[in-house]
């Protein structure tokens, strides 16, 4: 569970695109695997529908502010520490300093209590779409 939230936290704002290759087992920022690429004519096209490279989830379609906003509700009791935490929910990227502030108050591990299984159904939901087994 640990590396789908690490993935899923890697997403952290709308310019990062993900995909998942199925000859290599890997999930990078590429639109084809490194196999693909060595025999891809330069001038060709990326076909829409790929039976090895998958578009994973986007920033958007994961969601990030409602879930942390969803464990600082629910999970956080402090209210200085909610504060601080809500603060940086307010800013344009906040992923990552959300995070590093978890980690500061030593609460990431309650949120991957807390939130992973969120992370995993999006991710096996994912999976579910493109037929793929994990």
């Amino acid at each position: 569970m640990n590396t789908i939230i690490e993935l899923m936290l890697k997403i952290s704002d709308r310019n990062v695109l993900c995909f998942y290759h199925k000859d290599t087992n890997t999930f990078d920022g590429w639109p084809v695997s490194a196999i693909q690429m060595q025999n891809l004519d330069p001038n060709e096209r990326l076909p829409l529908k790929d039976e090895n490279n998958f578009r994973f989830l986007t920033y958007d379609e994961i969601n990030h502010k409602d879930i942390m906003g969803f464990f600082v509700k629910e999970c956080v009791e402090d209210k200085e520490i909610r504060k601080r935490l809500f603060n940086i929910l307010r800013k344009h990227n906040y992923v990552e300093p959300f995070i590093e502030g978890l980690r500061e108050l030593n609460l990431y591990d309650e949120f991957e209590m807390a939130c992973g299984d969120i992370y995993r159904q999006l991710f096996f939901e994912w999976a579910e779409k493109n037929e793929l087994n994990f």
